[in-house]
């Protein structure tokens, strides 16, 4: 399995009681009908903390469900505990995921060596591809640059998702792990970049909206046409800066509602995005008009 283009971090809809499995039913064909490469469900931006396990059975079940097997589904299982983390692999895997996505154990800041335990523990016993996650910002510790490498050699290993923010760690990764290793970005403003130095696609936030324009600009790049995705990274500029304005996924959800999505709020612990904010937002939406 080779990961390539452009994967949506699907956002979970919300009604008020409950997820909105209709709205999330059409957020799937959205970037299936878009000829994404994929979906990713139950990361950050699907608000996977606030969901109790039976609705994270059910966001799995319904997004396998929807796909058909048209695209790839990655399901996020990333916990603390090393084993509800290979008992979350195998409840993707019976559910018909294709990938898993798995980060740090966030709270513990396990040092190198319990990274490598951890990772390995899975890995070992996983009956689905395995994709990094370096997020260090969320987690508490990253994944350091040898590790990744060692860990790449791995055969269930596939790729990892960087969402550190470091160019350099990043074109280190894809010079030193290989061709069959995907490199992908988790920073939709740095995709570009990341392009450039040997990254191989994206598992991004905006595709929720502007799938079509996002794809766009990540196959110019990996055909080598880097002035048509200057271009369009250029036009998505604006939304993808408002985006990092709260944190994930308040800006995106409010984005989706102010173009007439209907995904509803983000639960607790998380909260609506500040009116200031808001308007910032709503400027945005306003002036890009159409996102695809």
């Amino acid at each position: 399995m080779l990961l390539k283009g452009v994967y949506t971090a699907l956002v979970t809809p919300f009604m008020r009681k409950g997820i909105d499995h209709r709205k999330m039913t059409e957020l799937v064909e959205l970037a299936v009908n878009s000829k994404l490469s994929g979906v990713v469900s139950l990361g950050s931006t699907g608000e996977t903390p606030a969901l109790d396990e039976f609705e994270q059975i059910e966001v799995i079940t319904n997004v396998v469900s929807v796909v058909a097997g048209r695209v790839d589904v990655i399901v996020g299982v990333t916990s603390n505990n090393s084993n509800q983390t290979l008992n979350n692999v195998k409840l993707a895997a019976d559910l018909g995921a294709d990938a898993v996505l798995i980060a740090p154990p966030y709270y513990n800041k396990p040092t190198r060596k319990g990274l490598k335990r951890h990772f390995c523990t899975v890995a070992d016993k996983s009956p689905l591809p395995v994709v990094l996650y370096h997020i260090p910002s969320r987690c508490g510790v990253g994944i350091p640059v040898d590790l990744v490498i060692e860990l790449a050699k791995h055969e269930k290993v596939i790729g990892i998702k960087e969402a550190g923010g470091d160019l350099w760690r990043t074109s280190e990764i894809a010079r030193l792990s290989g061709d069959d290793f995907s490199v992908l970005s988790g920073d939709d403003g740095l995709t570009l970049p990341i392009l450039s130095i040997g990254g191989k696609g994206v598992i991004a936030v905006i595709s929720n909206i502007a799938p079509e324009m996002m794809l766009s600009m990540v196959n110019s790049a990996l055909e080598s046409d880097y002035n048509q995705a200057v271009e369009v990274h250029r036009r998505l500029a604006p939304l993808m800066s408002v985006l990092g304005i709260e944190t994930n996924p308040g800006p995106i959800k409010e984005a989706m509602n102010l173009y007439g999505m209907g995904v509803g709020q983000v639960r607790p612990p998380l909260a609506r995005v500040m009116p200031k904010n808001r308007n910032k937002i709503k400027h945005v939406v306003g002036k890009i008009g159409s996102f695809r």
